[in-house]
């Protein structure tokens, strides 16, 4: 696979995050005219970021696929101590909306983990200087 294609894979992963996310939003926060907004809202704001970075990844921005390592490896450490922090709370607090918010931290840290396995690889390391 080639690095083009790893940075167009991992992109349509986010947007995939994004969506599945916005749901989970929904079903925590419950359906109502204020929470459809914000779901919608932030939904919004998600993919049009991610394909924003996506497209200075594509344009070869080295500048982006450093900050993004970073970012990526400081979001999967702090991702981590709060999930963690989220099971405990769960455990005296049993809550589905616990339950979601939880799933939704560990699949960040999930993609996270994905982002930086694949800005780090030397072939997008190449393509991107």
């Amino acid at each position: 696979m080639t690095a083009r294609e790893r940075i167009e894979t991992l992109t349509n992963g986010w947007y995939g995050f994004a969506l599945v996310s916005g749901l989970a939003t929904i079903l925590r926060n419950g359906i109502g005219v204020l929470s459809l907004f914000w779901a919608a809202a932030t939904t919004i704001f998600s993919i049009a970021f991610t394909w924003f970075i996506g497209r200075r990844l594509l344009a070869r921005s080295g500048l982006t696929r450093s900050i993004l390592v970073f970012l990526s490896a400081v979001s999967t450490v702090l991702g981590t101590l709060g999930a963690g922090r989220m099971v405990m709370s769960f455990f005296s607090d049993w809550s589905i909306g616990l339950l979601i918010s939880i799933g939704l931290t560990v699949g960040s840290v999930l993609m996270n983990v994905r982002s930086f396995r694949v800005l780090t690889d030397d072939s997008v390391k190449s393509y991107c200087r």
